[in-house]
């Protein structure tokens, strides 16, 4: 009579490891579950340890494609963050050296330093910054006109130059 051995896995560990992959590619949760097929809530789940239980294949997608984010990301050297590269006076995307261009522009009208706002307009245009401080003075009337006098000298200056 043979026994069935039971194969245990231990599903927080794999949850612990597959956001540890996912973090060292700098890729969100949303993007990890595209990639595998799956969905958020089922990355969320398995990196918080909610989830009890998970089908074999769904849970080898996941894996392999971690895997291969990490073969990527050791093969390639880290990428140097927007801020440092464009050498704003903050880290706006300390966090995620992969950030939207929109949304390091969102974080630099948010914070409101005119030499970032200008460093911002050298490199992206002043279109994408004016979407941005529209955007934002929209829910924050009182910063309104001191973020559009700073675009106009910044659009007066580069006019200037051109």
């Amino acid at each position: 009579m043979s026994s069935i051995i039971p194969m245990q896995l231990n599903l927080k560990t794999a949850g612990l490891q597959i956001k540890q992959s996912r973090l060292r590619a700098g890729i969100s949760q949303a993007e990890l579950a595209s990639l595998a097929g799956v969905s958020r809530a089922t990355i969320n789940g398995l990196e918080n340890g909610s989830i009890n239980e998970i089908g074999v294949n769904r849970l080898n997608r996941i894996v392999a494609v971690c895997q291969g984010l990490v073969s990527v990301r050791e093969v390639t050297s880290p990428s140097i963050r927007k801020s440092a590269a464009l050498e704003l006076s903050f880290p706006y995307d300390w966090s995620n050296s992969a950030m939207p261009d929109a949304l390091l522009i969102d974080k630099v009208v948010e914070r409101g330093l005119f030499e970032d706002m200008v460093k911002v307009a050298a490199r992206f245009g002043t279109t994408p910054l004016r979407r941005s401080i529209d955007k934002f003075s929209a829910k924050n009337r009182t910063a309104a006109p001191t973020l559009n006098r700073m675009l106009g000298n910044i659009e007066k200056a580069l006019h200037a130059q051109a």
